[in-house]
């Protein structure tokens, strides 16, 4: 039975492969390795062993364009190392990247040295079989060359990048790698100006950010709500952005912008004021593109708002521009909007694309022109606009001047807008909203008025002039949207003016008013009579009046202390809901932070037990590999052994006899052939030495008598060879001995030149080399008293350093002397003190003795009265009192014994030492 079959490991493989390749076979060894990589034993390698075996890989895949085994190889790749080393599929992806841009830079580079190379003749502007080939084929010489050259490499590369995103996407693990792999995607797109290609990034990009909370549950998924990947997200697509906005791909940067609105709605890390700075600019210029002119003003709204306190970031220059920006798109937006006359069927449509517009402004509500001229004065954004402009808002919003508002602002037009590039935009949406205006002002003062008066009142300058047919085309627009309220008669070629008292349109423009038209007095007609009537009633009824003064200032009190009530009482509701949101939010915070560190412990448990089983299975192939090549060797060399042991020893030992064989016996049979083998070399050196001993003799023997003659023969040899060179040797002395007296005789004429020459040079230096020499030496005689002066006075220092340390250390040994003498005083009277405390103790303890021997003794006289008894005592004593008085009493020690030597009575009770005096004895 055939064994089963095992595939070799990595590095085999590699070496293998590499081998092909030395033989010229890259394609068999780039199948041998993908044949390798998709096999099932390469799934539980290390990233150590498997990463020289992935570069070579895609190295080859590179150079043959084999993009789909690329991939899968790559795909197998992440799922080997996803879980030990990510970082090591990262090294091999921007090396794979680096190598693939070099080929592409590799192939312009020689599609430019081909194109050079082949024009034979550069005053020739162009070949005939160019011009033809031209004809024919539509492309010229260039063109065919990048298109078989470069543009295979440019595809291969493009679709690498898609590949590598779709191996990454929603994965936690290389979410980094996957960020940087876009920006490049986006770079190359950028760099060689590939913009269907750059369509399907973003569509790719879209897609894989859109499918992220599709798979939130499944296993290493982007987790949005961490701020790390949501900052990383959003640098990304504000690269893409950016990009977008330098190819004018408009509706791309629309996307963008609306992928950036969502994960900053997502973030809960504040944005970088640099990138809220660059997201309002960029929403600026899509508007512009998207002929929007009242978001386009929010948008600068919005842009000024964010950056006019940030005057560390922005130049006072810059806040300038951008207020005049402000104004005049704020004053571009048109006053004509749809009234209650005509169906505002465009309003509906566009009602979606208005939200999602006020949404990416981060607004609450739609902005309306006059919200936005308020905003204008409330933000002091006339402060900031350069003064040449500041006029422009009073002359068109502020004033009413119907026949001369065109000409005054003509000059603005003309001078301060049409010559600066970045505010010409708005010149012609100015001249429309200066068109309503001065019709809006005629309304007010005209019933009817010519159509060529109004034609010489509109006059623009150039490059906004409005013909006469434009300047109509534009009242009848007005008029069918109801902001003018007129009609044309073509016959007396005049504007007619709207009188109805009983129209129902209502213009939302802010501007100047001279009078209310017949419309809006008769929509307050009713208001009007309210307030006619009120007056009169004040007149003829005070009473009424007074009372209902007073029942409204009760109402008022009432309603102040109800309001104030409400207030304490909204105010506590407020602080209830501010409670409860608080403990929301941190309940849901804790929570958050409960999931995320749960969730961190299960991925790094799940981690830590994958790499423990990963451990344990390369354990266990390991120790199996190691065992079956330990058989392997095992056999191998009881083979050899049995071999060796039947050459050497004549024994036929067969591998079937080695499986029963012990070791013992081999080695038995082993010793037992090393004998015989030393035996017999024993023997054979033995023969060898006799006969080498005989044959050496024989030599010695037969060249002795021939020895004497070769010696004549050197000794004659030799004599003849020191003649030769004695002989050689004074020729060449004699030769030498001649060439250096001609040598001598040629110096000898130019030697009184020369001491001339000599003489003449000393005698010109003798005077500078003594002035030398003198400096010199004063020189060294200042430098040696410097030193000898800086010696003494380093030496005096120390002398005075010393003496001082002398004196103070004399001093401590005078203070230490002092302070042992009057301690040794002390300890003296200590002494004196306590024998004399001793000689007081032994006195007083023999008078107690006395007493006691006295009261002891027995009493023969006769009775004495008691009135007597003390003469008696005192007369004669008692022999027991002689008694004791004859008893020996011990001694006092001398003053000038010490406390420990002093004896003590043998049973006498012990003396009491005082505190103080204890103290000083320790």
């Amino acid at each position: 039975m055939a064994p089963p079959y095992h595939q070799p490991r990595p590095e085999v493989v590699l070496r293998r492969a590499e081998e092909l390749i030395n033989v010229g076979q890259p394609v068999t060894a780039l199948d041998t390795l993908y044949e390798a990589l998709t096999s099932k034993r390469l799934r539980n390698a290390n990233a150590a062993s498997t990463e020289p075996f992935i570069r070579k890989f895609a190295e080859l895949c590179v150079e043959q364009r084999r993009g789909k085994q690329l991939k899968d190889g790559l795909m197998q790749y992440r799922n080997i190392v996803q879980h030990t080393s990510p970082e090591s599929l990262g090294a091999v992806v921007e090396t794979m990247l680096e190598n693939i841009t070099q080929r592409v830079t590799e192939a312009q580079r020689n599609v430019e040295q081909s194109a050079v190379g082949s024009i034979e003749d550069l005053d020739e502007a162009e070949t005939p079989e160019n011009m033809i080939l031209s004809l024919v084929s539509g492309e010229q010489n260039r063109d065919r060359a990048d298109r078989a050259v470069v543009t295979p490499w440019l595809k291969f590369l493009w679709e690498a990048y898609r590949n590598l995103l779709d191996i990454l996407r929603n994965n936690v693990r290389f979410e980094t790698l996957y960020q940087r792999i876009s920006n490049k995607a986006i770079d190359f797109c950028r760099t060689y100006e590939r913009k269907t290609e750059f369509h399907r990034l973003c569509e790719l990009l879209r897609n894989h950010l859109q499918t992220i909370a599709k798979y939130a549950h499944q296993q290493n998924s982007v987790n949005l709500s961490n701020p790390e990947t949501v900052q990383l997200f959003l640098d990304t697509h504000f690269h893409q952005l950016n990009t977008a906005t330098e190819m004018e791909l408009w509706q791309e940067c629309f996307y963008a912008i609306e992928d950036i609105h969502s994960l900053i709605q997502q973030s809960k890390r504040p944005i970088k004021p640099q990138a809220m700075a660059n997201y309002f600019e960029k929403l600026t210029r899509i508007m512009y593109v998207a002929k929007n002119p009242l978001f386009l003003a929010a948008a600068w709204h919005r842009y000024y708002n964010f950056i006019h306190r940030q005057t560390k970031i922005f130049t006072e220059e810059q806040l300038q521009s951008v207020a005049n920006n402000v104004l005049l798109s704020t004053l571009a937006v048109p006053i004509i909007k749809s009234s209650s006359r005509v169906l505002s069927t465009a309003a509906k449509e566009n009602k979606h694309r208005t939200q999602r517009f006020t949404n990416l402004l981060f607004l609450s509500s739609a902005p309306t022109r006059v919200s936005l001229i308020s905003d204008l004065v409330g933000n002091d954004v006339l402060a900031r606009v350069s003064p040449e402009l500041r006029p422009l808002y009073d002359l068109v919003e502020e004033q009413f001047h119907p026949l001369s508002i065109c000409k005054k602002l003509s000059p603005v037009l003309s001078e301060q807008i049409a010559t600066n590039d970045d505010v010409s935009k708005y010149g012609t949406l100015l001249c429309n909203v200066i068109l309503t205006r001065l019709l809006q002002q005629l309304s007010q003062v005209y019933t009817s008025v010519q159509l060529d008066f109004i034609f010489s009142l509109a006059r623009f300058p150039a490059p906004y002039t409005m013909s006469a047919a434009e300047i109509e085309r534009f009242i009848m627009h007005g008029a069918r949207r109801g902001e003018f309220q007129l009609r044309i008669d073509h016959q007396t070629r005049s504007a007619v003016f709207d009188t109805d008292p009983f129209d129902s349109s209502q213009s939302l423009s802010n501007g100047a008013q001279l009078q209310a038209s017949p419309s809006d007095l008769m929509r307050s007609q009713l208001s009007s009579l309210a307030i006619c009537l009120s007056n009169a009633q004040r007149v003829a009824c005070p009473e009424f009046v007074a009372e209902k003064h007073a029942e409204k200032a009760a109402a008022v009190t009432t309603a102040l202390q109800a309001m104030a009530e409400e207030h304490r009482m909204a105010n506590a509701r407020k602080l209830v809901i501010d409670r409860r949101k608080e403990i929301i939010e941190n309940a849901l915070a804790r929570k958050e932070r409960t999931e995320t560190r749960e969730r961190t412990i299960r991925i790094q448990r799940e981690q830590e037990m994958e790499r423990e089983r990963l451990a344990e299975e390369q354990r266990r192939r390991e120790a199996e590999r190691m065992q079956k090549e330990r058989d392997t060797i095992q056999r191998a060399e009881a083979k050899k052994l049995a071999e060796s042991i039947k050459l050497k020893a004549g024994l036929n030992v067969s591998i079937d006899e080695l499986e029963t064989m012990d070791t013992s016996r081999l080695l038995e049979m082993q010793v037992e052939q090393i004998e015989k083998e030393k035996q017999d070399m024993q023997s054979r050196v033995k023969v060898l030495g006799r006969r080498m001993d005989h044959t050496e003799r024989a030599y010695r023997q037969h060249e002795k008598p021939l020895l004497e003659g070769d010696y004549e023969k050197q000794k004659k040899a030799d004599s003849e060879n020191y003649a030769s060179a004695r002989k050689a040797q004074l020729e060449q002395s004699r030769e030498k001995h001649q060439s250096d007296l001609a040598q001598k005789k040629r110096f000898q004429r130019m030697f009184d030149d020369f001491n001339a020459v000599r003489t003449q040079l000393d005698e010109g230096r003798s005077a500078a080399l003594a002035a030398d020499r003198k400096r010199v030496r004063d020189e060294l005689t200042e430098a040696r008293d410097a030193r000898i002066a800086e010696y003494r006075l380093m030496r005096a220092e120390k002398d005075a350093t010393e003496a001082k340390e002398r004196a103070e250390r004399e001093e401590r040994e005078a203070r230490e002397e002092s302070a042992k003498a009057a301690k040794a005083a002390e300890l003296a009277q200590l002494r004196e003190e306590m024998a004399a405390q001793r000689a007081r103790d032994d006195e007083a303890l023999n008078r107690r003795l006395e007493r006691e021997a006295e009261a002891k003794a027995p009493v023969k006289s006769k009775y004495v009265p008691p009135s007597r008894r003390q003469g008696t005592e005192s007369a004669s004593p008692s022999p027991a009192a002689s008694s004791a008085r004859s008893t020996p009493v011990p001694t006092a020690t001398p003053a000038s014994a010490t406390p420990t030597e002093s004896p003590k009575p043998a049973d006498g009770p012990k003396r009491y030492v005082p505190p103080a005096l204890r103290r000083k004895m320790q």
